[in-house]
């Protein structure tokens, strides 16, 4: 069964990334960002559930690559963070929808599906105030901007549970401070502005709350008064005066007591007192009435609650959610690694040292190559027996019995490929040799050899040169030497690179396919310059088998080691200085090959 890339996880992963214009890397168990680059664990099945985490997690961490600012500082309070951080993430998310609109069905799906599996619900108004303050902010932004309507219920009832702890008006303010986002809101700081106006807000509604309800308790009590009858009052007097008699006998008591002991009296001594059992019980219910004074003394404050919310008082974050979806266990973790594109910090004056000793030295192949490639395109006339042109010159083979005597034009195929060289920088590239009286290492060779191959081929039309070098900074990275669509002279300093570390082939074989599939070029050559063997032989053979399945020509040169066993098309060259024109002659038999 032939396994295909065209829908690989890792393809369609760098795919996208590059759509965003954000450096994307697949492998290992989890998934997070360092600001710069996203990394995805290494999946290569096709499960739709768990492509949806992925594909809404890529394109939300994208959009935080893009537009957020990572160096703004929250302060220590939580709730300020998690509101900021809910408003920001609406923004981006409308801002990255301005620039790719899929990317709004793309987080829309990713949020239907943690709701069917029920890892989103309502807040209630049980929860926590600040849950339930963040809850809606969160919910209601995400409905109404962002289109996400399966949250409408959750909403519904998050707002339920925000009126029964908050007061009214600060459900009034706030709705109008919720209406400023996403078009009054152009950066993060944007956000934090907001938010700080939003706990203002409920700071002063809810501090005015608490005298309203006080006056409206003496209003109530005195409205009550006004409404009671003769015999009420006269039965309240009379309580009045029992509770006088009691309290005035009782403050006696307590001052003689005060006065006598200041430690207070003996319980035997209140025991053997006449009359004490109705004072005992009064001094019970006083003490029973005292510690529930206290608790409601002590019992916090709505703002209080709300500055003093912790991490664990909230619900999880989204996207954090969607990480732990994606992260896989070692054993379940594909081997496939598709590993970070990064740039090479190289000088730009080596490389224009190295661009000059490849225009001295390669003109004449250069110029070769070009030659035959556009004389392979002239559509050169053949002879035909029947046509709308004669040809002078056949009309003497008419006395032979020949008839084609008639011009037409031949339909060749114009070269229409992008070509993708893959050049091993591992540390056994740094092998030193002496040719022609000239020290040089087996890596600048090989550089030499792809630039002058690059700047030939990116002069032929239609031909679409790039050029990677493995391994980057380290093993899990490449270096992206040259682009597909760009020109060499105009990134000299991309081609000063050193060599080090080991052979990952098998991840460079798959950033190089992801490269070359995004290509519009109906053909497409991989072509590996390289000394050694790959560090994981059987996921060399695995990933090269499904470029070729996939309709990528793969091509193998090896130098002073046998590649055949990797490419079907594979050269070995002992003699270090044929490089260069035996990399020429090969690439020029493939594109004359069509």
């Amino acid at each position: 069964m032939h396994q295909t890339l065209e829908h690989a996880f890792p393809i369609v992963a760098a795919a996208i990334g590059n759509r965003f214009g954000i450096s994307v890397a697949v492998g290992g168990t989890k998934a997070y960002t360092d600001g710069q680059s996203i990394q995805l664990p290494g999946y290569n099945g096709s499960d739709p559930q768990y492509q949806n985490y992925a594909w809404g997690y890529l394109a939300h961490e994208a959009a935080h690559i893009r537009f957020s600012d990572f160096q703004l500082d929250f302060g220590d309070s939580v709730l300020r963070r998690r509101i900021c951080g809910a408003i920001e993430d609406v923004r981006i998310e409308h801002e990255l929808a301005k620039v790719y609109p899929g990317t709004r069905l793309t987080l829309a799906k990713m949020v239907e599906q943690m709701l069917t599996e029920g890892r989103l619900t309502a807040q209630a108004a049980s929860d926590h105030p600040g849950n339930i303050l963040f809850g809606y902010i969160l919910k209601r932004l995400r409905a109404k901007v962002l289109g996400q309507t399966v949250l409408e219920p959750l909403v519904d009832a998050t707002r339920e549970a925000l009126r029964a702890c908050f007061p009214r008006g600060a459900l009034i303010r706030l709705e109008g401070l919720l209406s400023e986002v996403p078009e009054g809101l152009t950066c993060e700081r944007d956000c934090l502005d907001l938010t700080d106006r939003i706990l203002a807000m409920l700071e002063e509604e809810c501090t005015e709350p608490t005298n309203t309800s006080a006056s409206g308790d003496s209003d109530s009590d005195s409205e009550d008064g006004d409404n009671t009858t003769p015999e009420d009052d006269n039965d309240s007097s009379d309580t009045d005066t029992e509770h006088e008699d009691s309290s005035s006998s009782g403050s006696d008591a307590d001052g003689a007591e005060n006065l006598t002991d200041p430690e207070g009296p003996a319980p035997s001594d209140q025991d053997d007192e006449p009359g004490n059992d109705s004072a005992g019980a009064d001094n019970a219910s006083s003490g029973t009435d005292q510690p529930a004074q206290q608790d409601d003394s002590a019992t916090p404050s709505l703002m209080d609650q709300l500055r003093a919310t912790s991490e664990q008082d909230l619900e999880q974050d989204w996207f954090e959610t969607a990480k732990s979806q994606l992260g896989l266990t070692p054993d379940s973790a594909e081997k496939c690694t598709l590993p970070v594109g990064l740039f090479p910090k190289g000088s730009r004056l080596v490389g224009q040292a190295l661009a000059n000793r490849v225009e001295q030295n390669s003109k004449a192949l250069r110029v070769a190559l070009q030659s035959a490639v556009q004389a392979h395109r002239q559509n050169r006339p053949q002879a035909a027996r029947n046509g709308r042109r004669i040809n002078p010159r056949r009309l003497t083979k008419l006395a032979l019995g020949d008839t084609r005597v008639f011009c037409r034009s031949g339909q060749r195929v114009a070269p229409n490929c992008a070509v993708h060289i893959l050049l091993d920088k591992s540390e056994s590239m740094g092998e030193t040799l002496v040719i022609q009286g000239e020290e040089v290492s087996l890596l600048t060779l090989a550089l030499e050899a792809s630039m002058a191959l690059a700047l030939a081929l990116e002069s032929i039309q239609g031909v679409n040169p790039a050029i990677t070098a493995f391994p980057g900074a380290n093993d899990e990275s490449v270096h992206q030497v040259l682009r597909h669509g760009e020109k060499v002279r105009d990134n000299l300093g991309r081609f000063s690179v050193f060599s080090a570390y080991t052979t990952p082939m098998t991840q460079a074989v798959w950033f190089a396919a992801a490269q070359l599939l995004q290509c519009r070029e109906p053909r497409k050559l991989l072509l590996t310059v390289t000394d050694g063997v790959p560090n994981d032989l059987p996921g060399t053979l695995s990933i090269l088998k499904r470029c070729r399945d996939s309709g990528i020509e793969t091509l193998g040169i090896g130098l002073g080691v046998e590649v055949g066993h990797l490419f079907p098309v594979a050269l070995t060259i002992h003699d270090l200085a044929e490089l260069r024109p035996q990399l020429f002659a090969l690439s020029k038999a493939m594109l004359l090959a069509a």
